[in-house]
């Protein structure tokens, strides 16, 4: 793990939050979507999500 700041830590935290907000809603709006195209953009916005996720912990680490 990289040595971080209390404030950069903090800062981490609160976009790891944000990122697990934005796929829980892109998510949803996939699952409540019945048009094919909007479903299917509404979850490569969701992996994309998933995917900053990743690469925040993966810094964690």
């Amino acid at each position: 793990m990289a040595n971080l700041s209390s404030k950069e830590l903090s800062s981490l935290e609160d976009q790891l939050e944000i990122e697990k907000v934005f796929i829980k809603k892109y998510n949803t709006f996939a699952t409540q979507c019945t048009d094919p195209v909007l479903q299917n953009k509404f979850m490569e916005i969701a992996a994309k999500h998933q995917a900053h996720y990743n690469t925040l912990i993966d810094y964690l680490r």
